[in-house]
C-alpha cells in the first residue's frame, strides 16, 4: 500500500483530499448526531391522542411550546383570563376547537393582528415581529400562524360566550316561559336570627375565629353579610352660634329704625310697587309697605352679620396659627399643639364679646368615637355646609372624610387640630368644628371591640347549621301538619307570596334579570329559580290544589341569608303569550336567555379539564407532563431571549365573524 502511494503520488494526493473531505462531512453531520437523532425520533413519537383518533406528536408539542412563548409576550386578555399561557395542553385543545369551528384564519390574519398590536404599542412592526421570533424561536411565517390562532380563539370564546343571535326561537320561547311564569303560595322563613332553635353560647375560640375570618371586611361585604372592619372614626368638638342670637343682635341695629326703613323705601320704591287691587291710595304709602321693607332690610342685615361673624372666626383662627409652616396647604403642627392651640371655649368668649351675643355653646362628641356617617346625623351640624371649597356645598361629614390623617383629598384640605371653615345650615345657625383625634378604618384589635355583633352573628350561624340538619324533619312536618305548624314550632309566621317570577318583563326587555321578592329573604335568584322550576315540573293536567301537598312543598337552603325556607306552591300562572314576539326579537333579552341557559362561565366552558373531557385528550406518557413548567416550556428548555425594550399592550379581542 505504501509502495503504491509512493509510486502514484498524484493519485494518493486525490485519495487523501477525498478522504479528508468525507471525514469533515461526517464530523460536521454526526457531531450533532445525538440532537439530530433525538429530534427525529422525538418528532415521530406520540405525545397524546384524542377521542377522534387524532395522534398528536412530540413535534406538535414542541411547536405548541413555541406558540406559548409567543402569546405570553402579547398579554392577550382572553389568554390571561383562561390561563392558556400556562399549559401547552390547554392552548392546543382550545386552538383545535377554534380550528374545527372554522374561526382560525391564515397568515394574512396573523399579519393583521401583528399590525394592530404594533400600532397600539407605537412600535415598528418589524421590531415587534423580531421580538416575537426571538422569544418563541419561530420563523416570521410561524409567528403569523400563531397570531392567527390567537385571533381564532378570541372569536371562538366570543362566539360561545355571547352569541344570542344564534339562539333558536324555540329555545328563546322556552326561556321566556320559564323566566316569566308566576308562582303563588305561602312561605315560612326559618333563619338564624329569629327562629326558636336552641344552640350553645358561642365559645371564645369561635368568636376569635369569626373575627379572624371577617375582621378585615366591612359589614355586609363578607359571606352572609359578615364583616367587622371598624370605620374611620374620630373625636370632634364644635362651636354653635344660633341664628336666633344673630337675629336678636340685628333687631337692635339702627338700620331697622323707622328713619332708616323709610330711607330704604324711598330709594327702592320699585321693589315695593302697590298691587293693582290696592283698595285705597293710602296703600301706596310707606306705612303700607313698612313690614315688607323691614323684612327685606332685616334679611340683608342678618346675612351681613353672619358673614361678619364667619370672617372674624376665620381670621382669628388664622391669626392663632401664624408662623406655623405649611406644606401643600397643610400645617405642620408642633408636638405640644394641643396645649398651645386656641381653644374653642376661648374663641366662643371672643365671639360673644366682639358681637355682644350670648356665649356660643361648645360641644364635643364625648369620650367615645364618632364616624362620618354619625356626624351627618348630628342635629344642626350634620346638615350644615360650606362653599369655601367651590360652588358645591361641602358638609362636615365630607370634611372629616377628607382629613389628611385618613388619606386626604386633593380638593379638600382638612386636618386634625385645625378648625374647619364656618359652616351654616338652612336655619342660619353657624358652626365651626375641629377633629381632635382620629382612628383610620381597621380590623378590630380584639373580640371585645365588637363582641356584641360577633356573638349575634356566630349564634345566627350556629342556628342555621342546626336548621340545615333538621331539613328532613321540617319537610315531614310541613307535609303532614302544614306550614302553620312549622311556623308555630319555630316561633315565626307564615307569609303569602304572589306572582313570584325569576324576572319581570319590564326588566327583561332591558336585559336585566331581577327576581321577585320573598318575605324574609328579599330577592334571591337561586330560590326564585328553584320554586318556579318545581312549579313548572308539576303535572299540568290537574289543578295544583288537587295534587298531594308533598309534591307542592319544598324546603330550600339559602346560605347567603343563613335561612331555610319552607314553600308551598298553590298556583302557577303561565306567561302572557302576547309578550313573546317582542321578547324574542329583543336583543337584550336574547342575551339574558343565552346567559341563563349556559352551562357555566367561559372560565368553566374553556377550562383545561373541560377541554380534555370534551376531546378525550390522553397523554401517551402522563409522567412527562410534570416535567414541564407552568409556562409550558420543557424542563430543559433553553434560556429565554432577552425581554424587548417595550411592553406589549393587548389589543381588543377579535369579534365573532371577523
Amino acid at each position: 500500500m505504501l509502495k503504491f502511494f509512493r509510486k502514484n503520488e498524484k493519485a494518493s494526493r486525490w485519495i487523501l483530499i477525498i478522504g479528508m473531505t468525507l471525514l469533515m462531512v461526517s464530523w460536521l453531520v454526526f457531531d450533532q448526531s445525538s440532537t439530530f437523532m433525538t429530534d427525529m425520533l422525538t418528532g415521530r413519537a406520540t405525545w397524546a391522542t384524542t377521542v377522534d383518533g387524532v395522534t398528536v406528536t412530540e413535534t406538535d408539542r414542541l411547536r405548541v411550546q413555541q406558540e406559548l412563548r409567543a402569546i405570553s409576550l402579547l398579554g392577550d386578555p382572553t389568554v390571561r383570563a383562561l390561563g392558556l399561557e400556562k399549559d401547552p395542553v390547554h392552548w392546543y385543545l382550545l386552538t383545535l376547537e377554534a380550528e374545527r369551528a372554522g374561526l382560525v384564519g391564515g397568515v394574512a390574519d396573523g399579519q393583521s393582528r401583528l399590525a394592530e398590536t404594533a400600532l397600539a404599542n407605537k412600535v415598528p412592526e418589524n421590531n415587534l415581529l423580531g421580538a416575537l421570533c426571538r422569544e418563541s424561536g419561530q420563523t416570521p411565517t410561524e409567528v403569523f400562524e400563531t397570531l392567527a390562532k390567537l385571533n381564532g380563539i378570541d372569536r371562538y370564546v366570543n362566539l360561545m360566550a355571547s352569541g344570542p343571535s344564534r339562539v333558536s326561537s324555540t329555545r328563546l320561547e322556552q326561556s321566556a316561559a320559564t323566566l316569566l311564569a308566576a308562582v303563588s303560595g305561602e312561605i315560612v322563613v326559618l333563619d338564624g336570627a329569629k327562629s326558636k332553635v336552641e344552640v350553645a353560647a358561642p365559645s371564645e375560640a369561635a368568636l376569635q375565629l369569626q373575627l379572624a375570618t371577617y375582621g378585615a371586611q366591612k359589614s355586609g361585604e363578607g359571606k352572609s353579610g359578615f364583616g367587622y372592619r371598624l370605620a374611620d372614626r374620630m373625636q370632634i368638638e364644635w362651636i354653635t352660634i344660633p341664628a336666633a342670637s344673630i337675629a336678636d343682635l340685628v333687631q337692635q341695629s339702627p338700620a331697622l329704625s323707622n328713619i332708616e326703613l323709610r330711607k330704604y323705601w324711598l330709594e327702592h320704591q320699585a321693589e315695593f310697587a302697590p298691587s293693582a287691587l290696592a283698595p285705597t291710595p293710602a296703600a301706596t304709602s310707606f306705612d303700607a309697605s313698612r313690614d315688607a321693607v323691614k323684612a327685606k332690610v332685616l334679611a340683608a342685615a342678618i346675612l351681613e352679620k353672619r358673614q361678619e361673624i364667619s370672617k372674624f372666626i376665620a381670621d382669628r383662627m388664622q391669626m392663632s396659627m401664624r408662623g406655623l409652616p405649611q406644606v401643600n396647604g397643610y400645617y405642620t403642627l408642633p408636638a405640644e399643639w394641643k396645649n398651645s392651640q386656641l381653644t374653642l371655649a376661648a374663641l366662643s368668649s371672643e365671639v360673644a364679646a366682639k358681637f355682644a351675643i350670648p356665649l356660643p355653646a361648645v360641644v364635643t362628641n364625648g369620650e367615645g368615637w364618632i364616624t362620618p356617617a354619625e356626624i351627618n346625623s348630628l342635629p344642626g351640624l350634620g346638615i350644615a355646609s360650606t362653599n369655601r371649597f367651590g360652588t358645591q356645598p361641602v358638609t362636615a361629614g365630607q370634611l372629616v372624610q377628607a382629613l389628611r390623617e385618613l388619606g386626604g383629598k386633593s380638593t379638600l384640605i382638612a386636618q386634625v387640630g385645625v378648625v374647619s371653615p364656618v359652616l351654616a345650615n338652612e336655619a342660619g345657625d353657624l358652626f365651626a368644628f375641629r377633629a381632635t383625634a382620629v382612628e383610620a378604618a381597621a380590623a378590630p384589635a380584639s373580640v371585645d371591640a365588637v363582641r356584641e355583633t360577633l356573638v349575634a352573628d356566630v349564634t345566627r350561624l350556629n342556628r342555621f347549621d342546626a336548621l340545615q340538619g333538621m331539613t328532613s324533619k321540617i319537610q315531614s312536618e310541613a307535609v303532614d301538619q302544614g306550614l302553620a305548624a312549622v311556623a308555630a314550632t319555630y316561633g315565626v309566621t307564615v307569609e303569602p307570596f304572589n306572582d313570584l317570577r325569576q324576572s319581570d318583563k319590564q326588566f327583561l326587555q332591558y336585559g336585566l334579570k331581577l327576581p321577585g321578592q320573598l318575605a324574609g329573604i328579599g330577592s334571591d335568584a337561586a330560590t326564585a329559580k328553584a320554586i318556579v322550576e318545581r312549579a313548572m315540573s308539576l303535572p299540568s293536567a290537574r289543578l295544583l290544589a288537587e295534587l298531594p301537598v308533598g309534591e307542592r312543598t319544598l324546603v330550600l337552603s339559602v346560605p347567603e341569608k343563613l335561612a331555610i325556607v319552607v314553600v308551598r306552591i298553590d298556583r302557577i300562572s303561565p306567561m302572557n303569550q302576547g309578550d313573546l314576539p317582542a321578547l324574542v326579537n329583543n336583543q337584550r333579552f336574547r342575551q339574558v336567555a343565552v346567559t341563563d341557559a349556559a352551562h357555566g362561565s367561559p372560565q368553566e366552558l374553556f377550562s383545561k379539564d373541560a377541554l380534555v373531557a370534551r376531546n378525550g385528550f390522553t397523554l401517551a406518557n402522563p409522567g412527562t407532563e410534570s416535567d414541564e413548567s407552568e409556562s409550558g416550556a420543557p424542563a430543559q428548555a433553553p434560556a429565554p431571549a432577552p425581554t424587548p425594550s417595550f411592553t406589549v399592550t393587548p389589543v381588543a379581542p377579535a369579534k365573532a365573524g371577523q
